[in-house]
């Protein structure tokens, strides 16, 4: 099932499939449930991964007509794995059909079944509800699917999540299911790639701005889909090249891929051509309108209105709104297009997109501006600056953590691989002293020997993935905690906190003038700043106290077990001490001071709030004079 959304089909089936079981019949109970049994065997089976959709559409099919009646947990075993057919036309019935599949599940205590019912759900909730409420869903797929045991459910599952993690711009833990999948693909037997899991890295890739690989595996998958003229597969790369070539700046290729992309949609026997087609169109428009083509674009988005209406598509509404309000501003419109913006607004929201978000507020500035609505372009234009600014630091930290998990996957398989090599050598070694001495006695040696070299290398290696941890964990320049663990480290206090109600409050720092310092003295006499304030303030934190860098001269500290008095205290003892630094080396005058934000953390707080309002009260802290303190 693909996860933006259902593909039109057929849908004959729709009328009496809400009303399974009782419409199954065959006609040896005995006989039909020993087929039925086989066929799902078949279609779970590891190589079932490889089935082309009209290929599982047909035994899913079939499956229904062996299904024996009065029979629950075949029959929940049945609406598990029909909730994910093609056939499926209507996003509604299907997320009705599905969570009939779960309660189905549930009642038969069939963990494998819930998890596929689970997955279904997370499918369509994404084009009815959004992201939010489908990653919810599809954490508990991978949960169930975990609890199962079962491999090639479990690939499924961190699939899902990963594309929803992806769309919502948690580009690095996406890659991370990824990685597992793959791994639990293995496990379960299957020795190659995975055509939709090649789609699923390529896209996350372009979506963190790696064109390289992104291309590469793109690539690859257009030459396979073409070989076997899979049409409806091709259209779907095209579309994500196409996006490839627009994002990284070269629009002529853009607009000739998404062409493409549309003709080979529109071809003969392509059953799906209305819903890749007016994907293909949306990506064309929106070339154009960046060509400054708008009568083009908006002839294009007038294609994809039309194709996603007969097709009964309502997905991408919000995106289409905002494409043609662009084309209209880009004439001059801007009176047309304000109310299409304003439209598009709350299903941008819904579906929890904030790089879109950022685009439609720029969007309602600039014709709010051009209409003489001052105050509301400001407005729009502050909220556009505050969600680019968290993109940016978006992207900062998913680059962050994309080079830690990269670098711990990548040594761990190189580890791996050098150990099975190693491996295998003794295991040469023993076979060659077997048919020279007495091979039993040489064998029995060797064993053991082996499994000593093993213990001892599977040893280093746990030390290293420890050191490796450790590196990922940690700023590079001031030794502190970075981003990634800080923000580990809060998420447990947290629960800490809602556990056993334990006081928590959070100093947000942020060194007083940095920048002048960088433009006066240097960067290296910036990082010596940093590494002094950093050393200063640990000599005054509690061994419960943990002190991270977030970027920059910005910096955390997590006081658990500290009530709002207790770190008011803590943050003054921190103001002193950066008052008393003193870097003779590099100005003897120099003076050092920090403005601190304290906040306590209540019942209901995140981590994100709770650094919100630690932000805020560090704002008011450099609003008011910086070097104190505010809560």
């Amino acid at each position: 099932m693909a996860m933006g959304g259902l593909k039109p089909g057929a849908g004959l089936l729709l009328a009496w499939l809400l009303l399974l079981p009782s419409f199954a019949v065959a006609a040896d109970g005995s006989e039909s449930a020993q087929h039925f049994d086989e066929l799902f065997a078949e279609i779970t089976a590891p190589a079932s991964v490889d089935l082309s959709q009209e290929a599982k559409a047909a035994k899913l099919d079939r499956l229904r007509t062996l299904l024996p009646p009065d029979d629950a947990a075949r029959d929940a075993r049945f609406h598990a794995v029909y909730c994910a057919s093609s056939h499926w036309n209507d996003n509604e019935r299907a997320l009705a059909f599905s969570r009939e599949a779960l309660r189905l599940a549930q009642a038969a205590d069939d963990l494998a079944s819930q998890g596929r019912a689970r997955i279904c759900i997370a499918g369509y909730l994404l084009p009815l509800h959004g992201s939010t409420q489908a990653l919810a869903e599809a954490n508990e797929a991978v949960a169930v699917a975990e609890l199962a045991q079962a491999p090639v459910l479990l690939g499924e599952a961190l699939m899902t999540r990963g594309s929803l993690l992806s769309r919502v711009g948690e580009q690095a833990k996406a890659l991370l299911d990824f990685q597992r999948a793959r791994g639990a693909f293995r496990d379960a037997g299957i020795d190659h790639e995975i055509e939709v899991l090649l789609l699923r890295l390529a896209v996350t890739y372009r979506r963190i701005g790696d064109w390289e690989h992104a291309e590469l595996y793109f690539s690859q998958l257009l030459a396979r889909m073409e070989v076997r003229q899979d049409w409806e597969g091709m259209a779907g790369i095209l579309i994500q090249l196409g996006y490839l070539h627009h994002e990284s700046g070269a629009p002529d290729k853009a607009q000739l891929t998404f062409k493409r992309a549309v003709d080979v949609a529109m071809k003969p026997g392509n059953a799906d051509h209305a819903d890749r087609a007016g994907f293909a169109q949306l990506g064309l428009a929106d070339v154009q309108i960046s060509q400054g083509k708008h009568d083009d674009a908006l002839a294009t988005l007038a294609l994809a209105r039309a194709g996603f209406a007969k097709a009964g598509i309502r997905q991408s509404e919000g995106l289409l709104l905002l494409l043609t309000g662009q084309g209209l501003a880009g004439k001059g419109q801007h009176a047309e297009a304000l109310p299409l913006y304003r439209k598009a607004l709350p299903l941008m929201k819904q579906d929890g997109n904030e790089r879109y978000q950022a685009r439609l507020y720029l969007a309602m500035a600039a014709s709010e501006e051009a209409l003489g609505h001052s105050a509301e372009a400001l407005a729009d234009y502050k909220r556009y600056s505050e969600l680019q600014a968290i993109l940016q630091r978006k992207m900062q930290l998913e680059q962050n953590r994309l080079l830690a998990y990269e670098h711990e996957v990548r040594t761990g398989e190189l580890e791996n691989n050098r150990l099975r090599a190693e491996a295998d050598a003794q295991q040469q070694h023993v076979q060659t002293l077997e048919r020279v001495r007495n091979w039993q006695h040489a064998a029995l040696l060797l064993g053991v020997l082996l499994i000593i070299v093993l213990v001892r290398l599977a040893w280093r290696q746990q030390r290293r993935s420890r050191q490796l941890r450790t590196l990922a964990m940690t700023d590079t320049l001031t030794g502190v905690a970075n981003r990634i663990a800080i923000e580990a480290v809060a998420e447990h206090a947290l629960a800490e906190v809602a556990r056993s109600c334990t006081p928590l409050t959070l100093l947000a720092l942020d060194l007083d003038h940095f920048k002048a310092i960088n433009d006066r003295y240097g960067h290296a006499a910036g990082d010596a700043v940093l590494r002094a304030a950093t050393a200063a303030w640990r000599t005054q934190l509690r061994d419960s106290d943990t002190l991270g860098r977030i970027g920059g001269e910005e910096f955390v500290v997590v006081c658990a077990g500290a009530s709002l008095g207790l770190a008011q205290a803590i943050a003054e003892r921190l103001l002193q001490t950066t008052r008393d630094i003193r870097l003779t080396g590099i100005d003897p005058a120099m003076q050092i001071s920090t403005s601190i934000g304290i906040a306590e953390a209540g019942a209901e707080d995140t981590r994100e709030s709770l650094f919100a309002r630690a932000d805020a009260a560090l704002y008011r802290a450099k609003s008011l004079g910086r070097d104190r303190a505010e809560t």
